[in-house]
């Protein structure tokens, strides 16, 4: 365990921003990426895009470290400005969902495919069409689900991320649960 693995956020952050300390941004890096590209890769279904996003995300941080100074969770400010990004990203380069949602079929044939056991062939079969539910889900929908199912955040940690208020996060959560339980009727027996 080094010195900077001890360091809060805040601190790495000032001592990148105070002193040029590229150890220390590496560290706050280090400590964040993981969790951003997963959350990305959720959001677009896509590892390299979101690679890029990422990268993005912490040059931001570089370029500007005071940014962080203020901010009570840099960790939920990291997410805010890769979904931002993401968005941007869905925008310019995706023509809607058909494209997740065939990547996600095609995951789910050879998930199916792979796997000799029955049941834990329809367990896994019924996993992945629940992925491919949350896909399906409108975007705003989408990166609700992602940041409370797979990222853990608190309603009010997905209101400061989105710009949301807490109550239409809930809201929206809500009508997302609604719309998937719908469309899978049925399913929870396997699960």
């Amino acid at each position: 365990m080094t010195p900077r693995d001890e360091m809060t956020d805040q601190e790495l952050l000032r001592a990148y921003a105070e002193a040029s300390d590229a150890e220390s941004l590496g560290a706050f890096v280090l400590r964040h990426q993981d969790s951003l590209v997963r959350f990305v890769s959720g959001f677009l279904q896509d590892r390299v895009a979101a690679q890029d996003i990422v990268q993005e995300t912490f040059l931001r941080v570089a370029r500007s470290p005071g940014k962080l100074a203020g901010v009570e969770s840099p960790h939920n400010w990291l997410l805010r400005v890769a979904r931002n990004l993401s968005v941007d990203h869905v925008r310019r380069t995706l023509r809607g969902r058909r494209k997740m949602r065939e990547y996600a079929e095609r995951r789910a044939w050879q998930t199916a495919a792979a796997e000799p056991d029955d049941r834990e062939v329809e367990r896994d079969e019924a996993r992945e069409r629940v992925r491919a539910e949350i896909q399906r889900l409108a975007p705003r929908l989408k990166e609700l689900m992602l940041l409370k199912v797979q990222e853990g955040k608190t309603y009010r940690e997905i209101a400061e991320i989105t710009g949301l208020t807490i109550t239409n996060v809930g809201y929206l959560l809500h009508q997302a649960m609604r719309t998937m339980a719908r469309r899978l009727n049925g399913l929870e027996e396997r699960l």
